[in-house]
């Protein structure tokens, strides 16, 4: 395997690959973090929607990605791609992000490696949704929605 594609978070003090336990409680501190942001939206949210706001499905979804999924995106990015090397759930549990030479994350790799672990998925997942929740869409958006949501889960 090319190192050329390949990251791993690996231990601060003897640079092997973290256990999975350390790997998923950092992903745990992380997800509580986005999660405030993501819970302080939502009463921007129900006041838009409730409000003389009128937008479909598909701008809501656009509206999600542009204040949530690209801000989050670009912060699990920026914190991987600089010195340090890791999100603050990483720092906390001693970890950073690292090539299989040794080497940083650049920027450009950061935001592919969190683009297709975090963006795409949660894209995927918001899409499903909003063409589920909708009942004015066709059939055939409907199974496109599922067919979003089963991709979702699959990343």
């Amino acid at each position: 395997m090319s190192a050329r594609w390949s990251d791993t978070d690996v231990d601060m003090t003897d640079h092997r690959r973290a256990p999975g336990w350390r790997r998923i409680a950092a992903w745990g501190i992380d997800w509580l973090t986005i999660s405030l942001y993501a819970g302080a939206l939502v009463p921007v949210g129900l006041w838009l929607n409730q409000g003389s706001v009128q937008l479909s499905p598909v701008v809501w979804n656009a509206v999600s990605f542009v204040v949530l999924i690209a801000p989050v995106t670009v912060w699990l990015t920026a914190w991987e791609a600089n010195r340090g090397s890791a999100t603050p759930g990483k720092r906390f549990l001693g970890l950073r992000v690292r090539t299989l030479d040794g080497g940083r994350l650049t920027w450009r790799r950061a935001l592919m490696r969190n683009a297709l672990k975090i963006a795409l998925p949660w894209e995927l997942g918001h899409t499903a949704a909003f063409l589920l929740a909708d009942p004015g869409i066709g059939r055939s958006l409907g199974l496109i929605g599922v067919a979003c949501g089963l991709a979702a889960c699959a990343l």
